[in-house]
């Protein structure tokens, strides 16, 4: 099947996600602390253009950035991005698509070593509400010369001297103004020549950046400048590498700074489940009737698990695949994918420690780096879902089960609730509860001598086993058939096909004592 073209996620859309707003509120919250950051990208990302989309969403939250030009030019078609970019078609952001608003590396801290305890769908909302207007500051592109052609090379000492418009060392100017800042203002009632209160924040991109060591020294000297200048974490200048882990290794760091100061934050554990749904969700389908509506509901679901980290995929899918079996299901997948990925050892991606960790463990550095796994909602997952295209895997059908069970088992448990209301009302004449109770005792309880379970606690299965007793209509026992099915065959990861699925949206969408016509 040939994929039908789908537009990529826009920058609008990816700076508005949980996720990533989630992520830079924790890095704006370090560096505004007083904490100098390392902020690790994949490769891909970089490539891409979607690193700096969002490290210009970054600076829109700061008063005085200070982005230093780099030191190489970057080609737009940087080898580390170049499958990502021919099959996505991505480009550098444009400035109108801007939003409005163990050994697991360096000795630095890292900005959260434990489970993510954020209430993820509570603060929706929260975090969708009000995007900064601000224009963001201009900073090189990748692509741009980093500035005039100079007869040698520019340290980043000198660059970043060049910016703040001195010739000496930038660092006793960052403590100049860093005093002039605090001091009152003066008897003449002049005006303090730094247009804020806070204190600055420089960013250095190491993917244009030819030297570890400059930066890790930027990094040391800054801390230890400021720390013996008595600069308190309020006031002082705060400093950013944004980098590749082959830009910055752990090895350039050396000592390293202490680790009160400096946090590391990775591109990972970033992206969730709500993030894809909320992408879908911003991309409606035309109006549809309420079992029609469910029938999307839970294939959304299915396209947001199958595709997992990849966003770009996923809409593709959603706009190729409106539902059927798992063989349809994987041509289209097979039609909205990349032509190549990297493969990944499967053993790697099932411990559920490097899943909630802060970053990608050291066995998987270089398939996170470069753009083949991620930490999706709890586990690691391969990027691009081309191991599911094998015809003798199971886990596509597996993923499918899981995003049917998500949706529908909720609603199963509600229609069997109502259902328990009308027990009472229904049974025929001569029969008591009690009685009806005992016939809906599976085998396992009469063999092992059970008790027969309240009334409220019976299963759809047991409803269904006692149904004799019951004056049902024709479409009430069907129903009811319908339910039982469903859940059987969800409880042993059998997915449903798309008639079982049509079938049960009918069942869920109409109150027992309808005709069914509605």
């Amino acid at each position: 099947m040939t994929a039908a073209p789908a537009r990529p996620a826009s920058e609008r859309d990816l700076v508005r996600l949980p996720g990533p707003r989630r992520h830079l509120d924790r890095l704006e919250r370090d560096l505004r602390s007083g904490r100098s950051c390392v902020w690790y990208f994949p490769d891909t990302m970089v490539g891409s253009g979607r690193a700096e989309l969002f490290l210009r969403e970054l600076y829109v939250r700061f008063v005085e950035p200070i982005p230093v030009p780099g030191a190489v030019t970057v080609p737009t078609d940087d080898r580390a991005g170049e499958a990502a970019v021919a099959h996505r078609g991505f480009a550098t952001p444009e400035p109108e698509d801007r939003s409005l608003g163990g050994d697991d590396g360096p000795a630095l801290w890292p900005d959260d070593d434990s489970f993510d305890a954020d209430d993820t769908y509570g603060a929706l909302l929260g975090s969708l509400a009000g995007v900064s207007a601000a224009p963001p500051p201009s900073f090189p592109r990748l692509g741009a010369s980093p500035g005039p052609p100079t007869s040698a090379p520019m340290s980043l000492s000198e660059r970043l001297a060049r910016e703040l418009g001195v010739d000496g060392d930038p660092l006793s100017e960052l403590v100049r103004r860093t005093d002039h800042r605090r001091r009152p203002r003066s008897d003449d009632g002049t005006q303090d020549e730094t247009p804020s209160g806070t204190p600055p924040l420089i960013v250095v991109r190491g993917w244009v950046e030819n030297s570890p060591e400059e930066m890790a020294r930027l990094l040391r000297t800054t801390h230890a400048v400021f720390r013996d200048e008595g600069i308190d974490a309020e006031h002082r200048p705060r400093v950013l590498v944004a980098a590749r882990s082959g830009d910055l290794p752990h090895t350039a760091f050396g000592i390293g700074p202490r680790h009160d100061h400096v946090t590391l934050h990775w591109w990972w554990r970033v992206w969730t489940r709500l993030d894809s749904e909320v992408l879908l969700a911003w991309r409606p389908r035309a109006q549809a009737g309420a079992a029609e509506a469910l029938v999307h509901r839970v294939t959304d679901a299915v396209v947001a698990e199958v595709c997992g980290p990849d966003l770009d995929s996923a809409l593709a899918l959603r706009e190729t695949w409106s539902g059927g079996d798992l063989d349809s299901l994987r041509s289209a997948l097979a039609g909205v994918l990349p032509s190549a990925s990297s493969a990944v050892e499967r053993a790697r991606l099932r411990r559920m420690s490097t899943a909630h960790a802060s970053a990608p463990s050291a066995e998987l550095r270089d398939a996170w780096s470069s753009g083949a796994v991620d930490s999706w909602d709890g586990h690691v997952r391969p990027v691009f879902g081309h191991h599911l295209l094998d015809p003798g895997s199971t886990e596509l059908r597996t993923l499918v089960c899981h995003a049917q069970n998500r949706v529908l088992l909720p609603l199963i448990d509600e229609g069997r609730a109502a259902f328990v209301d009308l027990v009472p009302g229904l049974l025929r004449k001569e029969v008591s509860l009690d009685y009806f109770r005992e016939q809906a005792r599976s085998q396992y309880q009469i063999t092992r001598r059970l008790p027969a379970a309240p009334l409220v606690e019976l299963e759809v299965a047991d409803l269904q086993r006692a149904s004799r007793l019951l004056d049902l209509t024709t479409d009430q026992r069907h129903r009811l058939n319908t339910l039982s099915d469903a859940r059987n065959h969800l409880s042993h990861l059998r997915p449903l096909t798309h008639r079982q699925l049509e079938d049960v949206a009918q069942a869920l969408t109409n109150d027992w004592l309808t005709d069914g016509s509605e």
